[in-house]
């Protein structure tokens, strides 16, 4: 299983190879090292519950994308589900391309929806739209969600663009605060245009108008979203993962032998070992005899005298 490590951006909309090519770049220029190339499915309207088809998108192949930047970055797919109630789970399970994409995102319409989002979806991240941004919040399942160790998203361009959006995304990071004290919240750009991508130091600070802490600013952009990585591909792969990592060498690590050590006679050791014991055993037995010897039992001494 990979180690995900640096920082990460966890949406970037689909589109052409032309436009997302630049945007990469730009993304490699500013130090990020995951970026998830999103595309978005809509299943509120029912379609893929009733019948056998399956409504969800083939992954975006990004194979041509990682050749041209020769594994500069680790490039991933992720689909966002637009669903209404429970019957998107009929949709998932049914889906023969759902197990191709690395992260899989749930962007709940309705209270229901979003509780069944926060306590049985199979997801990573819970999101939002323009459309749902001000959708209410409940304290208890946001816990439960956390629990499950799935992720609360922020998305910072369309705050640049716009003043509407800029106080949306403000109120939607301010009902994070509230309900869940800002936990386990991501800082992803959404970006579809490389002026949108800020470094991931400007987006800390951000993340401080957001109500996030300092602290909670830099795991938003770094380590929350490697470990949503990590957890996603435990859920794709199994039940539980197993990071595999190169052990480093310790000096004082007992288990190490040098070659002296392997080399010597471990048979002569042993045998002196082994007479030594035999020698000690052997005195010990005299030094009981001597011992019996010289302090007889009180009854014998008075026997002896009586003779």
């Amino acid at each position: 299983m990979n180690n995900f490590t640096g920082f990460t951006d966890l949406c970037i909309p689909t589109g052409r190879r032309a436009q997302l090519q630049p945007i990469i770049q730009e993304a490699i220029e500013l130090g990020y090292k995951n970026v998830a190339i999103e595309q978005v499915v809509d299943v509120t309207k029912g379609e893929g519950a009733s019948t056998k088809q399956d409504v969800i998108p083939e992954p975006f192949c990004l194979k041509e994308l990682k050749a041209a930047f020769g594994g500069q970055i680790r490039l991933l797919n992720r689909l966002t589900i637009i669903f209404h109630d429970a019957s998107v789970s009929l949709v998932m399970n049914r889906s023969s391309n759902l197990r191709g994409f690395n992260i899989i995102a749930a962007l709940p319409t309705s209270d229901n929806s979003y509780q069944y989002a926060c306590q049985t979806m199979a997801c990573d991240i819970i999101t939002y739209n323009s459309n749902t941004v001000n959708l209410r919040m409940n304290r208890n399942f946001y816990y439960l969600a956390v629990d499950r160790n799935i992720a609360f998203e922020l998305k910072y361009s369309p705050a640049i663009e716009n003043s509407s959006d800029r106080k949306a995304t403000i109120t939607r990071a301010h009902r994070y605060h509230s309900f869940g004290k800002s936990k386990n919240v991501i800082l992803s750009s959404g970006a579809t245009n490389p002026f949108q991508l800020r470094s991931p130091y400007d987006v800390a600070n951000l993340g401080l108008i957001f109500g996030l802490s300092e602290e909670q600013s830099k795991e938003a952009i770094r380590g929350i979203p490697n470990r949503i990585l990590l957890s996603a591909e435990g859920r794709r792969l199994g039940k539980a993962g197993v990071v595999i990592a190169r052990r480093q060498r310790n000096g004082e690590d007992s288990d190490d032998y040098s070659d002296s050590e392997l080399e010597k006679d471990i048979s002569d050791g042993e045998s002196e070992e082994e007479e030594e014991e035999v020698e000690n055993y052997g005195t010990d037995e005299d030094a009981d005899g001597d011992a019996e010897t010289k302090h007889p039992p009180k009854k014998m001494a008075k026997r002896e005298e009586k003779s």
